[in-house]
């Protein structure tokens, strides 16, 4: 069960649709289905578990691409496309391509399929362009899809004592069948995610095109820039969100990070007066509990999802923490406004009261069905060369009771790159610093924090970096109704509408960090 650069989708409204401006050329038809190139192949959108309300509007099919763009004579696989068409009658004529993050989550399952028709933040920026929505591949709908059940028996032998969390027997048995499956391990890595991306705007009929990525989509982003020069279809700007540095390793990292966002959520509980009224001395309890579950684990009992049979783990202090880092990621629980509910947590937790923490333990156990687990992996490895920085380079100090908990899970993604044996690419470059991007941070994230979208902007000529305060992973899904859904909205339309120009920020002065107090 190793750590995901995910995005975790949160209840949106955003009320201010992006639009075109003098900067954008505004075509009168977007490209029709009927004119895409000879490598599209369309498919019934159902394929893709799509929803009518979706459907309706979108056009979905299978892109044929280069297994490895390097030689594009040689083997293909296929990805899984969906051009959802924009409501207006001018749109735009660059698109917003959007990809989701993982690596290895579904971007048409989550994204297009739930996201879109829920939340009105994609609705909004339907209004101006077209959305594609690329499935990365590997991921669930592009064939092949590198999922790796295995994971699922690991992790629940896991959490009963029956395996050691590094041990990686789940990855060979998985990896056995990839061979089995003629399957390259070496064709599946960023580089050529990146160039997927162009190879599909060109197939689409888009001269240019914008691009979204959150959590690994901004790692991927980061190459898509560095490769613009190197293809017809043009790169417009970029939107980075919850942004991946390419020289760290996010899982040895793990204790930086939720240091990190652990310290931004305790301050913020001590400014505020009803939260630290209800919650004083929030950190110290918290530490003391990690302390307390470390010299003695306490029985819990989770619930495996498919089955829904139960059985009784021990819970300690890096499994608390498992369960806190998925409330900081997604603060609001409820996907309402209200505030977030992890001091009230803690406080249970100093009582002894731990059954809070059971749900999200429970629900870790299984996600390999829609996840590409093998996928995850092939990306890691393949970045070896890349991870130059220590975590201590470029972060503060974590709270030593976290430190082995990203030693524990660099180390199982080490177990596994062994049994891999991937092709080692070569460090990544940055290149094309002049396309303009937009850097989103949320206070709250425990993986991808400020200080990595800050570093990250500093390689870029054109940059703009905002940070909101109380925002977990994703700063575009901020829950609805908190002023930071409405202040991301605006920020976005104003580059979106012309990336060569600041955007206005004034909003962040009005967002402030809410918390659930009982």
């Amino acid at each position: 069960m190793n750590r995901r650069l995910t995005q975790f989708c949160q209840s949106t409204l955003l009320t201010v649709a992006v639009s075109a401006t003098s900067s954008c050329v505004v075509n009168q038809v977007t490209p029709d289905r009927a004119k895409f190139g000879a490598a599209w192949e369309t498919v019934d959108c159902k394929t893709f578990d799509m929803p009518d309300s979706v459907a309706a509007k979108s056009d979905c099919g299978y892109v044929t691409v280069p297994e490895q763009h390097g030689q594009p004579q040689g083997r293909t696989i296929q990805l899984a496309v969906v051009r959802t068409r924009s409501t207006s009658k001018a749109p735009a004529a660059d698109p917003l391509f959007v990809e989701q993050g993982g690596p290895g989550d579904s971007t048409i399952g989550i994204i297009a399929d739930w996201a879109l028709p829920t939340f009105p933040e994609l609705q909004a920026l339907l209004k101006s362009r077209d959305l594609i929505f690329v499935e990365e591949r590997g991921t669930r709908y592009s064939k092949p899809f590198l999922s790796c059940p295995e994971l699922d028996a690991h992790n629940i032998a896991v959490a009963k004592g029956e395996k050691a969390y590094t041990d990686p027997g789940w990855f060979k048995a998985c990896n056995d069948r990839f061979k089995a499956q003629g399957i390259n391990p070496n064709a599946f890595n960023t580089r050529e995610n990146a160039a997927d991306v162009y190879f599909v705007a060109q197939t689409l009929g888009y001269k240019q095109f914008n691009y979204y990525g959150v959590s690994y989509g901004t790692l991927l982003g980061q190459y898509v820039i560095s490769q613009a020069d190197k293809h017809k279809a043009k790169l417009r700007s970029v939107i980075l969100d919850g942004v991946v540095r390419p020289d760290i390793d996010f899982n040895l990292a793990s204790g930086h990070t939720i240091s990190y966002a652990l310290r931004n959520l305790f301050h913020a509980c001590a400014k505020n007066q009803q939260c630290n009224s209800a919650y004083p001395n929030l950190e110290q309890k918290f530490l003391a509990i990690v302390d307390q579950l470390n010299k003695k684990p306490i029985p819990l009992t989770l619930t495996i999802p498919s089955s829904k049979k139960t059985f009784v783990t021990q819970l300690d202090g890096n499994a608390f923490i498992t369960g806190i880092e998925t409330y900081l990621a997604r603060p609001y629980s409820g996907n309402t406004a209200r505030g977030t509910s992890i001091p009230k947590f803690i406080q249970a937790a100093s009582k002894g009261n731990f059954g809070w923490i059971a749900e999200k333990l429970s629900e870790n156990l299984e996600s390999s069905n829609d996840s590409a687990k093998g996928m995850y992996h092939t990306v890691l490895c393949a970045r070896a060369k890349s991870v130059q920085v220590k975590p201590d380079q470029v972060l503060p100090p974590p709270y030593p009771q976290l430190i082995p908990l990203g030693i524990r899970e660099a180390e199982a993604v080490t177990k596994v790159c062994d049994v891999l044996q991937s092709e080692l690419k070569p460090p990544f470059v940055y290149e094309n610093p002049e396309i303009p991007t937009l850097v989103l941070n949320g206070t709250y994230d425990p993986v991808t924090p400020q200080p990595y979208g800050e570093a990250v902007a500093r390689n870029l000529k054109t940059a703009y970096v905002y940070t909101f305060p109380g925002v977990g992973h994703g700063a575009l899904f901020a829950p609805r109704g908190m002023p930071a859904e409405a202040c991301v909205t605006q920020i976005a339309a104003d580059f979106l509408g012309n990336p060569q120009q600041t955007p206005d920020s004034r909003c962040l002065t009005q967002i402030k960090p809410a918390f659930v107090v009982e």
